[in-house]
């Protein structure tokens, strides 16, 4: 049985967030800015500025990283090694963090839906799960029974 190397998780989990964050920096600050703006007029609400709003949507998506690789690790004894399983966890991380709060806020109206977000949040995530998975690697554990002497 292999254990999970959590240094390894981290380290992919950082080059992947790397990649959301250089990602979301793009899409927010210059694809989406306008349609974002107009989005929060519409609820009276102005565009959230300043370090601390920088620095909270960097460690999310910092966070985002290292929760996709962690689960890349936990399914590779199932799926086993290769971008076959990094898709898959992948595609959990997008269900849990982007997915699933899209629904929320279109569905009580709070925000619209935009197909470009949603494609580009799952490209996003799958990109950056198999960028932080290729970093990847597993250390051999100690077995769970002990040897009989």
């Amino acid at each position: 049985m292999t254990k999970v190397n959590f240094p390894r998780v981290i380290l992919g989990g950082l080059l992947a967030g790397i990649v959301v964050n250089v990602s979301e920096f793009l899409l927010h600050q210059a694809v989406m800015k306008e349609q974002e703006v107009e989005n929060l007029k519409a609820l009276g609400r102005p565009m959230p500025q300043g370090g601390g709003v920088i620095l909270v949507w960097v460690l999310w998506g910092f966070a985002l990283g290292i929760a996709a690789v962690w689960l890349y690790a936990a399914l590779r004894p199932r799926y086993g090694a290769g971008a076959g399983t990094a898709v898959r966890a992948g595609l959990a991380a997008w269900f849990l963090s982007y997915l699933l709060m899209t629904v929320a806020m279109t569905n009580i109206g709070l925000l619209p839906f935009s197909p470009l977000e949603f494609v580009w949040n799952l490209v996003q995530d799958l990109v950056a799960t198999l960028v932080g998975a290729w970093v990847y690697r597993e250390t051999s554990g100690a077995s769970l029974t002990q040897p009989s002497a």
